[in-house]
């Protein structure tokens, strides 16, 4: 894969460990931790960051079965759950790599090979995924019958615990309880995400599961205390250029200069993940000062009016920052932090810095 030059995204590796910690408040010492980092890390390099949490955390979690065979190639070590559905092309690469399977279905039983480590996935009210609470008595059974494979988990996944308050999270908590109760107290029971751990009981699930709170965002609109975004991303000016008042920007000449000035071009576009619905409304920081990107976002491209503020190109861009993070972006375009950070093109370098 190439890397493109048109920009930078940096990964703070302290702020990822104090985001760890933030999260290790809420739990029982012995309560143990899967790290997710599906989707590339969310987007900030999986293998970097599950390098950096690996000797703070119990297991990791991907979507894919290639993701975790990534991370193996690439010395993690520790326990890799897939969420995935298991593919029966790919089938035998769970226990060439030591990766656990998921299981939801009752022919995935006869799909995995021999050997193969495996979590239950249930149902409890996502309608996803799983199998149905009803059958909990059933699959127990057939977890024994299927000596040729070992269990070594069961999981379910809360559907609106983004947010404190809601009832669905105690229903689905007390289904899985009674689920528990239909296996072997050896086993990893685990049902909290982020959201389930910041603002819900956790217990007496052996485990939890966390994904976005390691990167610095709440699920939802409640914020939770002692979180910061670890990722960065800046640009540069690529030309700067006189324009004047009146003047239109980009395509459909919907944006006019509103007096004389200066425009900077930045080599940065929605083929980079600066979504084109961001048009008239993202801001960008340049040598400590804001400025409004103007027009509509291209490919490849976006403008930024500068007034009569002159830079050379080359000047350094901040694109995302503290105070302009995936959060900010996500409410200006009804969306959620998620998406913001996983649509950053991953051809664009990622740097892991100390601070």
């Amino acid at each position: 894969m190439i890397q493109k030059t048109n920009s930078t995204v940096t990964i703070s590796r302290k702020l990822l460990l104090d985001n760890l910690r933030t999260f290790s408040r809420f739990l029982d010492p012995e309560t143990r931790i899967m790290a997710v980092v599906k989707s590339d890390g969310y987007g900030h390099g999986a293998v970097e960051v599950a390098q950096i949490l690996a000797p703070k955390v119990e297991s990791f979690a991907v979507n894919a079965i290639q993701e975790g065979i990534e991370l193996r190639e690439n010395g993690i070590t520790k326990p890799i759950l897939v969420f995935e559905v298991p593919q029966q092309r790919m089938v035998s690469q769970y226990r060439v790599h030591d990766l656990t399977a998921t299981i939801s279905a009752k022919e995935h039983f006869e799909w995995v090979p021999e050997g193969t480590s495996y979590h239950v996935n249930f149902d409890t009210g996502m309608r996803r995924l799983g199998f149905h609470p009803s059958q909990a008595e059933e699959v127990a059974n057939r977890v024994q019958h299927h000596s040729e494979l070992f269990c070594t988990g069961i999981y379910s996944h809360f559907a609106t615990a983004h947010e404190p308050g809601f009832s669905l999270v105690s229903r689905q908590h007390e289904i899985f309880r009674k689920i528990q109760s239909c296996f072997s107290d050896d086993l990893n029971a685990h049902i909290a995400n982020t959201g389930g751990i910041a603002f819900y009981d956790t217990g007496p699930f052996t485990m939890v599961r966390l994904g976005i709170g390691l990167y610095g965002y709440s699920p939802g609109t409640t914020g939770i205390e002692g979180l910061k975004p670890v990722l960065s991303w800046r640009s540069f000016l690529a030309q700067t250029k006189k324009i004047s008042a009146e003047a239109t920007v980009s395509y459909g000449a919907e944006w006019q200069a509103p007096s004389d000035g200066y425009l900077g071009v930045l080599p940065v576009g929605y083929e980079d993940g600066i979504k084109r619905n961001l048009s008239g409304r993202l801001i960008v920081r340049i040598a400590g000062k804001e400025y409004a990107v103007v027009g509509t976002i291209t490919m490849n491209y976006c403008m930024v009016f500068l007034g009569n503020d002159y830079y050379e190109p080359g000047t350094e861009v901040e694109l995302l920052y503290p105070e302009n993070n995936a959060y900010d972006w996500a409410q200006k375009l009804d969306t959620i932090p998620y998406e913001i950070l996983t649509s950053i093109d991953p051809r664009i370098p990622r740097e892991y810095a100390d601070r």
